[in-house]
């Protein structure tokens, strides 16, 4: 057997299953290693079965709700969990390894241990790897409760397994996966509980949305406690402490004949990293931006590297990474495409963007527009009697861009789709209001947002453009100032018939006729971006009007003076803008992240020195990184040209112009070496970069 690989991807989840699926389409050869169960914890213990359990919990309250209890809604009962296992087997039908044996992905079930940079163990078996996928999970998080038995805890691991719905379910946690389950057990007859440490009952959901959902929660019963911090179990009954800002202001006992613990996720962290120079802490492994770990030959996507936590951001980071992975690179991994997150309860909550909250925090206030329908006001809600809903809208005013969309209402999992697309394509509000939506559908809960937008824009549109007018004021002066000193410059220059070359043979006459000619040189050097004079020129100027070293020290001066001065116009004009929200945004944030390191590349590979001043300004790249980047990195440059200043012959230059004669070639030749070593030490410290 040949054990040398293209792609070992390691799990067979979502992400993994969709990597491994990837590569083997492009032509690679791939291993695919699984150590428990194909289809990983979404197909066997999460996402699937969960929602089968949902859906036959909502569709025996439902009957009963309408028709009563009867022996055949107890028969329906006790076969929910049946269910759910027949379910589960009919997804795994199609994620047998033969399945993915027939795409040519070689399976092998057992626990894969990095053994070098380049190779995994399995057993007693070594295999190579060109690249490798580490796409392993995630578990649930655990909590130590004395007095709590085994027998008597459930986690999304083993629940599935149960033969009939226990009476009395505690559950110790509020998110998805205890609200989920939570309502799906009070629908099938269980007496529930839910203790969170939470202040708010679904705390990360809008404020509108926190009291609906609770009210529906309270309609089946469950019991909720909040600010509840387990302190331990006594013949099956959980006593907790009621904290209030750490302090103990009260004691709680709850019942139960199962605990449910769902309080988040831990990664699966695989054996070996170390051997294979791949770094990870207890949360999980450390990624850059395109999802490489600290071993460039290994990805890491899913649970195992990923905050968010979801299948379909581990199924979408492992389509980008084969894409890079293929195209050698010239594809790369966004990771700022906005995340739809659902809580398919009874009714369904979904989100997607920015928060209330959020937004207010990255725009003012007064440049934002929080839009809220109820479904009471949509007519499929009222014929289907699911009334019970709201959506929110977050959009900036004026130009309609939707920042936010928070929904609970029937559907609300297939609606938030269309403000995913909105926000990720920047389809306004103006545009959805143009749409024609079939009737009556939900969708047309989105129309009714949209025109709630045009209705109140169109009524307060003076008032938002005088505000607009108000907030631009400053810049618009500012550009105006700058451009008419760069008008007045550039006109005084040409109706004189000056080329630069005769500036700057009168800067010389000036410089050379004062004792203040180095002060008026840095001054001059420090307001250069007002009057864009080439700064190139300026430097060589120095070397020429001081000398060598001279030259080199009031350059440094003057150049540190002007890059700053540059960086902050930029920043000035950049401020209002939102240039991560744009296609560029990944770039951004890499530059926001690596300031230093990105400005240093750009100073030693000499990209335009404005256009490095002005765009570290306007991306809002961190002062004192760029300030630091841009001490050490003007350095080659500025040396360079100060000596090819120092190098030049004035009263041969001013006489028969630029010409051999004028150079002295010991300077000459020093301009040149610096310029060689400036380039071949950018390209060094690029590799190391790339190679860290």
């Amino acid at each position: 057997m040949n054990n040398n690989y293209d792609v070992v991807v390691i799990g067979a989840g979502s992400g993994g299953l969709t990597a491994a699926v990837g590569f083997s389409k492009v032509g690679k050869r791939v291993l695919l290693v699984e150590h428990e169960h194909m289809g990983g914890e979404c197909t066997n213990t999460g996402c699937i079965p969960s929602k089968a359990l949902l859906h036959k919990a909502k569709e025996y309250y439902l009957a009963t709700k309408a028709v009563g209890d009867g022996a055949k809604s107890e028969a329906f009962r006790a076969g929910a969990m049946t269910y759910v296992r027949d379910t589960i087997n009919k997804i795994l039908a199609d994620e047998t390894p033969e399945t993915f044996s027939k795409l040519g992905i070689d399976v092998v079930m057992g626990e894969a241990v990095f053994n070098t940079k380049c190779s995994i163990k399995i057993g007693d078996t070594v295999f190579d790897y060109k690249t490798a996928i580490i796409a392993t999970g995630s578990s649930p998080r655990m909590i130590n409760v004395p007095g709590l038995n085994e027998t008597d805890t459930l986690t999304n691991q083993n629940i599935f397994n149960l033969k009939t719905i226990p009476p009395k379910t505690l559950i110790i946690g509020a998110g998805p996966i205890g609200l989920e389950l939570g309502q799906a057990l009070a629908m099938l007859g269980s007496e529930v509980t839910i203790a969170t440490i939470d202040k708010e009952f679904a705390q990360l959901e809008d404020a509108a949305i926190r009291p609906l959902l609770k009210k529906h929660f309270d309609k089946l019963g469950i019991t909720i406690h909040l600010q509840a911090f387990i302190n331990r179990v006594k013949n099956n009954v959980a006593i907790f402490d009621h904290r209030v800002d750490e302090i103990i202001t009260g004691e709680m006992k709850v019942p139960f004949d199962k605990v449910l613990i769902a309080i988040g996720r831990v990664p699966n962290i695989p054996q070996g990293l170390e051997s294979a120079g791949i770094k990870f802490d207890n949360h999980c492994i450390m990624v850059d931006s395109q999802h490489r770990t600290s071993n460039k030959y290994v990805y890491a996507i899913g649970d195992v590297a990923q905050k968010l936590k979801f299948t379909h951001t581990a199924d979408d980071i492992a389509r980008q990474v084969v894409k890079r992975v293929a195209s050698y690179g010239l594809f790369r991994v966004d990771k700022r495409k906005s995340v739809p997150k659902v809580t398919y309860t009874y009714p369904e909550v979904a989100q997607v963007g920015l928060s209330w909250s959020e937004s207010i925090k990255k725009y003012k206030e007064d440049e934002l527009m929080r839009i809220e329908v109820p479904f009471s006001e949509n007519d499929r809600a009222k014929t289907d009697e699911t009334t019970d809903g709201i959506l929110i809208v977050i959009a900036r005013r004026l130009n309609g861009t939707i920042l936010g969309a928070h929904i609970i209402g029937p559907a609300a999992g297939e609606l938030i789709s269309i403000f995913t697309l909105a926000i990720e394509q920047r389809i306004t509000l103006w545009k959805l209001q143009n749409i024609i939506y079939a009737y009556p559908t939900y969708s047309l809960i989105v129309k009714k947002a949209a025109d709630q937008f045009v209705s109140r824009q169109l009524s307060s549109l003076e008032s938002d453009v005088i505000s607009l007018i108000k907030r631009s004021t400053p810049k618009f002066l500012a550009a105006v100032f700058w451009i008419t000193l760069i008008y007045t410059f550039q006109h005084y220059r040409i109706s004189h018939s000056y080329s630069y070359q005769d500036v700057l043979f009168q800067l010389l006459h000036f410089f050379t006729s004062t004792m203040w000619g180095p002060l008026v040189y840095m001054t001059l050097y420090a307001i250069r971006p007002l009057i864009l004079f080439p700064a190139t020129l300026l430097t060589a100027l120095s070397g020429a009007l001081f000398g060598f070293w001279w030259g080199i020290l009031y350059t440094i001066l003057g150049e540190n003076a002007s890059a700053n001065f540059a960086y902050w116009i930029g920043r000035f004009f950049g401020k209002d803008l939102k240039l991560e929200d744009t296609i560029i945004g990944n770039w951004i944030e890499a530059l926001r992240k690596n300031s230093f390191e990105t400005v240093l590349l750009m100073r030693l590979f000499y990209v335009p020195f404005d256009l490095t001043n002005y765009g570290a300004g306007v991306v809002k790249a961190d002062w004192k990184e760029y300030f630091f980047a841009t001490l050490i990195g003007i350095m080659p440059g500025l040396t360079t040209f100060v000596a090819l200043g120092a190098a030049v012959d004035l009263d041969e230059f001013q006489m028969n112009g630029l010409s051999f004669n004028a150079f002295d070639p010991k300077f000459l030749a020093l301009s040149i070496v610096i310029f060689i070593v400036s380039l071949i030490l950018s390209r060094m410290l690029k590799r190391w970069r790339a190679d860290m």
